[in-house]
């Protein structure tokens, strides 16, 4: 079961769910996979700008390998595939408003004074 609190969906395909989580380990893999900055590549998704689908399968393989480790890439471009704006779910679970779940701190805590 995904735990929107660390950045995580859950997706249905072909009759199995398969968690996705947006970590700084999944964007070490990323980064390390393409050689490009994950958090530049998220903005890029984000606002519209462009990526290359390679960029994109690597970035769903990813968020794959924590629950999902034995995912290849191709079944990633699959996934996507299905449904291209996973990607984007999943990046917005992971960097939420305030008020919302997500990997950030909760945003209704005191601050320090």
């Amino acid at each position: 079961m995904a735990n929107s609190f660390l950045g995580e969906i859950s997706i249905e395909h072909d009759g199995e769910t398969y968690v996705l989580r947006c970590d700084f380990n999944a964007m070490a893999a990323f980064e390390e996979k393409t050689g490009q900055n994950a958090l530049e590549a998220f903005a890029a998704l984000e606002g519209g700008g462009q990526l290359k689908v390679s960029d994109l399968i690597a970035m769903m393989w990813a968020f794959l390998q924590r629950h999902h480790p034995e995912a290849s890439q191709q079944f990633a471009g699959d996934l996507l595939s299905a449904d291209v704006e996973t990607l984007t779910r999943l990046i917005k679970a992971a960097s939420p408003t305030e008020g919302e779940a997500g990997n950030r701190k909760a945003a209704g805590r005191k601050k320090k004074a």
